[in-house]
């Protein structure tokens, strides 16, 4: 009768293991290294599964649920905020436009 060898598991107990199993552990074909070689050398590019694209749509929606939007008068208010600073910048950077553009039709004038 062949003997029982015991090995610890995960919670710390002992589990018999029988000579059978440690015989079919070992039986198991070994790939050659130019059968993997060639192998991952002949894959394919990858390719996105349907499933894939199903899950994004439903994390994307998931996310998109835990936004908290902005009420109609919040909106309203933070768009004429950016209209109001979007035209002080232009009337500030078309001010310092003609304020250079005098300066150097100046300087050249002097020089030519």
């Amino acid at each position: 009768m062949a003997k029982k060898r015991s090995r610890k598991t995960k919670g710390g107990a002992s589990a018999a293991v029988t000579p059978k199993k440690e015989a079919r552990a070992e039986k198991k074909p070994k790939k050659s290294a130019s059968a993997k070689t060639a192998k991952s050398t002949a894959k394919a590019p990858a390719r996105k599964h349907p499933k894939a694209i199903q899950r994004w749509i439903r994390e994307t929606r998931g996310e998109l649920r835990k936004v908290t939007w902005p009420t109609r008068e919040e909106a309203i208010q933070l768009t004429k905020v950016v209209l109001l600073v979007t035209f002080a910048m232009s009337a500030f950077l078309g001010f310092m436009d003609w304020l250079f553009n005098k300066l150097f039709a100046l300087l050249f004038g002097l020089f030519s």
